[in-house]
């Protein structure tokens, strides 16, 4: 009766650890220029794709549309000779912080755990999956933050015959499918402005 008690609760504990938090986000997938329509510089091609619930799933793990942000994928090519400076404030777009988005799709961890808690009370074996689940949220949401940060867009150089693949993410009340974007010849340090399109995922 008892190794039958210890089976019955083994099968639990190992049923609630494989439902514990986890975030596993896909690299972002390669935009070719000619997915949408753009104006830009000679020789520098630009795609752009607004996500939809799909896409988030898949680069990011967390369905941020429903927390009122859209991510937006651009990639630049840069088939010139020529360096070009790319940052945050040359996009046409009201932008979110990445930590900011993160924290609205974090995995609750201190609610994850009181759930599991309760149960504890009443079912001992509860406890391990409360405390395994505990962490597995906690270091969940730490590769969520870092995963997202990664993918913002941020200020770099995009050198000759190299590309830059971001995310930004826009406010959904203040998002507008048609932008700019504002890149620096490094050389001339002179401004060159692409306006853009986002195609829909």
């Amino acid at each position: 009766m008892k190794s039958s008690h210890a089976i019955v609760g083994f099968l639990t504990i190992a049923t609630l650890l494989s439902g514990c938090a986890s975030y596993r986000a896909s690299s972002l997938g390669y935009l070719a220029p000619e997915a949408t329509q753009s104006d830009s510089p000679k020789g520098v091609s630009v795609a752009c794709k607004a996500f939809n619930h799909q896409d988030c799933k898949k680069y990011l793990d967390r369905d941020v549309l429903s927390k009122g942000y859209q991510p937006v994928q651009i990639a630049i090519h840069n088939n010139t000779n020529k360096s070009y400076l790319i940052n945050a404030n040359g996009i046409g777009l009201p932008l979110a912080k990445s930590e900011e988005v993160a924290e609205k799709v974090h995995t609750s961890t201190v609610g994850r755990v009181v759930g599991y808690g309760v149960g504890s009370l009443f079912i001992w074996p509860l406890i391990i999956p409360a405390i395994v689940d505990g962490i597995k949220s906690s270091e969940a949401n730490e590769h969520l933050d870092k995963d997202f940060a990664s993918k913002e867009v941020k200020e770099e150089i995009i050198y000759p015959k190299t590309s830059v693949n971001a995310l930004l993410f826009v406010p959904k009340d203040e998002y507008n499918n048609t932008f700019t974007i504002t890149l620096i010849d490094l050389e001339t340090k002179l401004p060159e402005q692409v306006q853009v399109t986002a195609v829909r995922g």
